[in-house]
């Protein structure tokens, strides 16, 4: 048996485990469209977990904040790539709203 996934019923799952704090409604929105999308191009169903998404990934309000929290040094770095370039080299970033990215935890 399979329940369908709207946003508002995936936003509300955080709510229902507790975890209504971990993300920001647009990050919890561009995750949602993510996970989507993913399905789609994969053809694969993902089970909704809220508590594994809250441990494999992380929101931060920029691109140089995420990059900084994994080990990215300003001044050494940033000479070959950007924060984001560096994000994306090693890991899944979905950025939304202006600055804000999800970054998955490697």
């Amino acid at each position: 048996m399979k329940t369908i996934v709207t946003q508002y019923s995936f936003i509300e799952s955080f709510r229902a485990c507790g975890r209504e704090n971990q993300f920001s409604y647009p990050a919890l929105c561009a995750l949602f469209s993510y996970l989507e999308r993913w399905e789609e191009d994969t053809d694969t169903e993902l089970e909704l977990d809220p508590v594994a998404l809250c441990c494999d990934w992380q929101e931060f309000d920029s691109p140089l904040a995420g990059a900084k929290a994994f080990g990215f040094q300003v001044g050494l770095d940033d000479l070959e790539e950007t924060p984001i370039e560096w994000l994306t080299n090693r890991t899944e970033v979905i950025q939304f709203w202006e600055n804000g990215v999800l970054v998955r935890v490697f």
